[in-house]
């Protein structure tokens, strides 16, 4: 399938300086710092200037420059339980006040904490800000900001924020709960590079891709909200004969308890890869790719995965579902280790399915999920707010002239 053109040039736009604000940023990977690298990379390219205000990173430098992105490892933070939130608000704060003269809009990549300091000082400063979901569910950014010790007054900072971007109806829902309106709520998705993740070509041997329809993938941290111990066991299920074989890519704290388990259970051609650089050439190697988190905002390695010309296998929860069509471009699961087996060995099974369900899921990609366009749509709404902001200044002015000159117009204050 033939992708959007790469090469076209950017909006014509005067050039943006975007302050984006994220917790963690390079070189710590996960699907958040990957994409907003991404977008970041390419306001560069396109002339703009963002400048990443991230958390303090043992062994990294303070200040760094990397594909035109200025980073600077400024927040400090407290890593003792509520002190943590607080040191990072008051923190990142103080640096978005500092800077103030150098950014024109602020991304707060994700929430609480950035959201919460992007709305208390742009206001301040008459900046643009726009507020991003990055999950949803018990342990989304929402659920830990009404969680959090003087909730109610962090919920109203977090409302001054001009604008609001939704991964999913959840979050819409999430966001209107809080009391956000909804004429500040947009819609919003990730996107993914097409020009690295991609189906495999025609040249590949006749070995490789016999072994590619054998297997599965799953990428992403191993930890416990992204499930890879689920996937562990509806593969124990689904590959008893060991005809097939499973790729597990990402590190995280349950690294070693995984692999031991997967002694334990004896569990045939899984493969631990550990955190990965090549993982567009791994998705390459796979036919399908299975996530089972119990809550998501907008999956990357989802994404990814659809864009790279997999069947995607994925729970039926709020994000998922946005992407996914059941049985359309892809398969849809409840949290269950045989309905998601199930669904793993009809996939494997059956080609024509795979074959039918990987094309769809790829056209899904490409139609709405280029990062190009993504990253131009950001640039848009940003210029989008400023135009509000600049109309709401000149009637200001305008009327503080009028009321200067007074009903008699002769420029006397009554």
């Amino acid at each position: 399938m033939t992708g959007p053109d790469h090469s076209a040039a950017p909006p014509d736009q005067k050039p943006l300086r975007i302050a984006v604000c994220l917790s963690h940023f390079h070189p710590t990977v996960g699907g958040a710092e990957r994409q907003l690298f991404q977008l970041a990379e390419r306001w560069a390219r396109w002339g703009h200037k963002p400048l990443v205000i991230t958390r303090r990173l043992a062994g990294q430098p303070a200040r760094e420059l990397i594909e035109g992105i200025e980073i600077r490892r400024d927040i400090r933070t407290l890593p003792l339980g509520p002190l943590f939130g607080l040191s990072f608000l008051a923190s990142l704060s103080a640096v978005l006040l500092r800077l103030g003269r150098r950014y024109d809009a602020v991304l707060a990549a994700q929430a609480p904490w950035e959201a919460v300091a992007a709305g208390l000082v742009s206001p301040l400063l008459q900046k643009p800000s726009i507020a991003r979901l990055a999950s949803v569910g018990p342990r989304g950014d929402l659920a830990q900001l009404r969680r959090a010790k003087g909730g109610r007054l962090l919920r109203r900072l977090a409302l001054r924020n001009s604008l609001f971007l939704a991964p999913s109806e959840t979050a819409r829902q999430e966001l209107a709960e809080i009391g956000c309106p909804a004429d500040r709520i947009r819609s919003f998705s990730n996107g993914v590079d097409l020009g690295r993740f991609h189906p495999p070509g025609a040249e590949v041997p006749e070995d490789a891709a016999a072994e590619r329809e054998r297997t599965a993938i799953f990428v992403g941290r191993l930890s416990e909200e992204k499930n890879p111990r689920a996937v562990l066991r509806a593969w124990k299920i689904a590959n008893r004969q060991g005809k097939y074989r499973l790729l597990m890519v990402g590190a995280g704290p349950q690294s070693d308890a995984l692999a031991a388990y997967a002694r334990q259970e004896n569990l045939k051609n899984v493969e631990f890869l550990g955190q990965r650089d090549d993982t567009p050439e791994l998705y390459r190697q796979a036919a399908a790719c299975i996530q089972l988190s119990p809550h998501e905002g907008c999956s990357n390695a989802l994404l990814e995965a659809m864009a790279s010309g997999l069947a995607p296998i994925a729970t039926r929860v709020p994000g998922n579902v946005d992407l996914v069509e059941h049985d359309a471009s892809g398969l849809l699961v409840d949290l269950n280790d045989d309905e998601a087996a199930a669904a793993l060995t009809r996939v494997l099974e059956d080609a024509a399915l795979r074959n039918r369900l990987a094309t769809a899921a790829r056209h899904r990609v490409v139609e709405r999920h280029d990062l190009d366009r993504v990253a131009r749509d950001y640039l848009e709404l940003f210029a989008e707010l400023r135009r509000e902001i600049n109309h709401r200044d000149a009637e200001a002015q305008r009327g503080e002239s009028k009321r200067r000159e007074g009903p008699g117009g002769t420029g006397k204050e009554h």
